[in-house]
C-alpha cells in the first residue's frame, strides 16, 4: 500500500503529485498497481478551493481515495487512519497462510554487483564493475548531495575499502568508468 502526501500550499499540488507519480513509474511500474491512498496535507491554510476540488476529482477519477489532513493541528488524522484500515485486509486474510511459492534461489552474480581495483600503468586506480560504473554516471558531482550520496554508496559497496587496501594515496587518480577522481587528503574522500 502506498500513501500518497501532498502539499496543498504547495504553488502546483498536480505538478508535484505527478511528478511523484512519473518518479514511481520510472522506479518500478509495478508500484503504480499498489493500492494507493493519497493524503491532502496543510489543510488547516486554507488551500484554494477550486484547485482543491479540481483534485480531488482528479484523483476520484483515478480510482483513488483522497483524505484532507494536517499534519500541523492534527485534522483529520483520525479519518487517514480509518481510510488505512479499511484498506488493510482483515484479521481473517492476514492470518491464512500464503500460496506456496516453491523453492526460491538466489544467485549471486560477480559481474552485476561485483567490481575490481586495478592499477594501471599510468599509475592511476581503475575500479571497474557494472554497478559501481552505473553509479558515478548517474552522479551529479556539481551537486554536493548527489556527490555525498556516491561516496556512502561507495563505502556501503566496499570500494572505499577496496581502494585503501590496495594503498590509495592522497592525490592519485581514481577511475570509475570514464569518470576520473582525486583521491582526498581524507581518508575515504575525494578532492
Amino acid at each position: 500500500m502506498l500513501v500518497h502526501v501532498v502539499d496543498m500550499a504547495a504553488p502546483d499540488p498536480e505538478r508535484d503529485y505527478q511528478v511523484i507519480r512519473e518518479e514511481l513509474a520510472a522506479r518500478d511500474p509495478r508500484l503504480l498497481d499498489k493500492t494507493t491512498l493519497v493524503a491532502v496535507n496543510k489543510m488547516d491554510l486554507d488551500p484554494d478551493p477550486e484547485l482543491l476540488r479540481a483534485f480531488n476529482e482528479a484523483r476520484r477519477r483515478e480510482g483513488l481515495g483522497v483524505v484532507h489532513i494536517s499534519a500541523a493541528d492534527g485534522g483529520g488524522l483520525r479519518e487517514l487512519r480509518s481510510a488505512l484500515a479499511r484498506l488493510l485486509p482483515d484479521d481473517e486474510e492476514l492470518g491464512a497462510p500464503g500460496e506456496p511459492a516453491g523453492v526460491v534461489v538466489h544467485r549471486y552474480d560477480a559481474a552485476q554487483s561485483g567490481f575490481t581495483v586495478d592499477r594501471g600503468s599510468d599509475g592511476a586506480w581503475q575500479v571497474s564493475g557494472r554497478r559501481v560504473e552505473r553509479l558515478v554516471a548517474q552522479t551529479d558531482f556539481d551537486n554536493d548531495e548527489s556527490a555525498a550520496r556516491f561516496q556512502r554508496e561507495l563505502s556501503r559497496l566496499g570500494v572505499v575499502d577496496a581502494l585503501r587496501r590496495a594503498g590509495v594515496e592522497a592525490g592519485d587518480i581514481v577511475r570509475i568508468g570514464e569518470t576520473e577522481l582525486e583521491w582526498g587528503a581524507q581518508p575515504g574522500a575525494w578532492a
